[in-house]
């Protein structure tokens, strides 16, 4: 199945790039969109723990299963006010 994952902040400065567009077997997890946007950018391994993610604009977890055409938000702590 084809997913599109989104890169956001630090994420996306990190790995040039603000979209990636996965492969992934049916029934792969958000965690599963993670681990192989991390192996197409290694720059982004060192912050692998601290991600929050979304599944088609609702944060979600890292368990989730995904379906053909899901988009994935990858971002970083955040602050603000």
């Amino acid at each position: 199945m084809r997913v599109t994952v989104r890169l956001f902040a630090r994420l996306r400065d990190l790995a040039g790039t603000e979209r990636l567009e996965l492969d992934l077997p049916p029934g792969a997890t958000v965690a599963a969109a993670l681990e192989a946007t991390l192996a197409a950018h290694p720059a982004l391994v060192p912050h692998r723990a601290i991600v929050t993610a979304a599944c088609n604009a609702t944060h979600t977890g890292l368990d989730r299963s995904l379906s053909e055409g899901d988009e994935v938000a990858l971002f970083p702590p955040f602050s603000g006010g």
